[in-house]
């Protein structure tokens, strides 16, 4: 029996081994191409583990100083962190007054901000786009930190609403009035702070849904100067005749690095608002 059990294990383990190894193979292979030379990256016959003369950092540096991206990386944080913020602070006290509140047309209100995460944004691009220009936001970072809070604002509000409802009882706060605070008191000195896996959890998704975002920038923009770096890799894959597909992939690891960091900084606070621990 015992023999059974562990031969089970180690066919589990081999299955999952092999299923790692095939998911992140292409992974790999982005990363292997942004290190390898120029005719390395497009020579069929250059091995999975490419020999030493083969490899170079120099796509990195011509990523930076051939195609701007040190402006385009700029926009992509600053539009990704605050747009991450402006949702934040809308979305908390929104998902808050959902779950706590008992107001007219609570239902509905919050059905129908669940209901736009499901709609297909690209069917608003062009009335969104004559609003914008009437306002003057074409072509600025106001007006794509703006499309992208409005973007995310929706998904965060889901998230905290459903921490709020089940992660924390109604009875602390409870106690907190019995104790003299106030409402907001108590919301901002003992609900906020229980609160930090959610709200973790939420700028973690927020973060990563500016970040990745292509449509609102690719329709917003069309100046150089406030591109993101996703827009502006578009721009890059199509720039070449004879396309140099390491400093492509090179432009790619640099594109993720900034999510990954931030999910490792915020990774014990996500198992724990998704699970409304």
């Amino acid at each position: 029996m015992i023999n059974e059990t562990r031969r089970s294990r180690l066919i589990l383990y081999v299955v999952l081994g092999l299923f790692a190894l095939f998911a992140l193979a292409p992974y790999y292979w982005v990363i292997r191409t942004s290190f390898l030379t120029d005719f390395a990256a497009i020579n069929p016959e250059t091995n999975y583990l490419p020999a030493l003369k083969n490899l170079t950092i120099t796509a990195y540096e011509q990523i930076w100083e051939r195609y701007n991206f040190v402006t385009f990386f700029s926009n992509s944080i600053i539009v990704s962190v605050t747009a991450t913020v402006i949702s934040l602070f809308f979305s908390i006290p929104g998902a808050y007054a959902f779950a706590r509140l008992d107001f007219p047309g609570r239902k509905a209100l919050f059905y129908t901000a669940v209901f736009t995460i499901m709609f297909p944004w690209i069917v608003i691009t062009i009335p969104v786009y004559e609003v914008f220009f009437i306002l003057g936001l074409i072509n600025t970072l106001t007006g794509v930190i703006i499309a992208l809070s409005i973007f995310v604002l929706p998904q965060t509000i889901w998230l905290l609403q459903g921490f709020f409802r089940q992660g924390i009882p109604e009875n602390i706060e409870e106690a907190a009035l019995i104790d003299g605070h106030s409402e907001l008191g108590a919301f901002l000195r003992i609900v906020l702070p229980l609160s930090a896996p959610a709200v973790g959890a939420a700028a973690l998704f927020a973060f990563l849904t500016a970040w990745n975002n292509f449509l609102w920038v690719f329709v917003l923009t069309s100046d150089e100067e406030v591109r993101t770096a996703t827009v502006a890799l578009h721009y890059i894959l199509g720039s070449d005749v004879l396309r140099q597909w390491n400093i492509l992939m090179a432009s790619v690891v640099l594109l993720v690095a900034p999510p990954v960091v931030f999910y490792g900084l915020s990774q014990r606070y996500v198992g724990e608002g998704l699970g409304g621990m």
